[in-house]
């Protein structure tokens, strides 16, 4: 699992707990010069750490699939169009191919310059409202992670030019070759994305290679799926077509296949009851 840009493990926690219950290794690397807390590096450093990593796994497991949130969703569509042994499955969640949402500065533009542009090195772009969410009380948890810590289940406080300007480079890269996947690609974005327009998500939909792909369209998120109102049918969904597609991937049946309960969920049903055992 990839995380998002300058961001760290807590944006796929959640994920990674249901994924692990539903009987899958887990691993989300710290990838120096990408994650939070280490100075950034070019792009191709992101992607080469990342693919180290999925051949590391390649050659301990039968199987291996890959899940990116945001801009970890293209560097995991730049590893499927290297990789030599395929992917079981790939997920791309909220992918970041463009900067064209409702919330992105009208100056946005300006981060395309070159380095030597006055002042543009020293760019900043701060977390702000809606922090990629749509649910409120997880709003206000993040609010208070970043005042705290600089960090949050929806990402850093900000991005420095060099992150964002080493992202375009990414993005340019994952257009470039999007018709080298082939690997089986599930694609979940929301329609109310305020990064990301969901335009992008369909165009990736119409030019991925894959013969076997679907996109699921939410309603009642932003950005950061993971965390926000329909966080549960994201994992739901995952987890479905990641068993799904490792079915297909070994022509039988390691997997049953029907939508699993998440933790969520199931501790709503144990509470439920337990206060039907209570009145009985």
């Amino acid at each position: 699992m990839v995380h998002g840009l300058c961001a760290n493990e807590l944006e796929l926690k959640r994920l990674a707990n249901d994924l692990c219950e539903g009987g899958f290794s887990v691993v989300i690397p710290q990838i120096d010069g990408y994650s939070f807390g280490t100075p950034t590096k070019p792009w191709y450093a992101w992607v080469d750490q990342v693919l180290l990593q999925i051949q590391r796994l390649q050659k301990r497991f039968k199987s291996v699939s890959l899940i990116g949130l945001s801009m970890g969703a293209v560097i995991s569509m730049v590893i499927a169009q290297r990789l030599r042994i395929p992917l079981a499955t790939l997920i791309l969640l909220s992918p970041s191919i463009a900067y064209d949402g409702w919330s992105i500065p009208w100056y946005n533009f300006f981060l395309k310059f070159p380095s030597w542009f006055p002042f543009i090195s020293k760019y900043q772009m701060k977390e702000s409202y809606p922090f990629g969410v749509k649910n409120e009380e997880m709003r206000r948890s993040i609010i208070s992670s970043l005042k705290t810590n600089q960090i949050s289940d929806a990402g850093a406080l900000e991005l420095s030019y060099e992150s964002i300007k080493q992202g375009y480079f990414l993005i340019q890269e994952a257009r470039k070759n999007i018709q080298l996947i082939y690997s089986p690609v599930l694609i979940i974005h929301s329609v109310d994305d305020e990064i990301v327009h969901v335009r992008n998500a369909e165009w990736l939909f119409r030019n991925i290679s894959s013969s076997s792909k679907e996109i699921i369209y939410l309603g009642d998120s932003y950005h950061m799926i993971t965390i926000d109102n329909e966080f549960d049918i994201v994992n739901r969904h995952t987890v479905d077509f990641l068993k799904k597609s490792v079915n297909a991937y070994f022509d039988e049946p390691v997997f049953e296949t029907q939508f699993p309960i998440s933790t969520r969920n199931r501790r709503k049903l144990a509470k439920v009851q337990a206060e039907l055992f209570q009145l009985v």
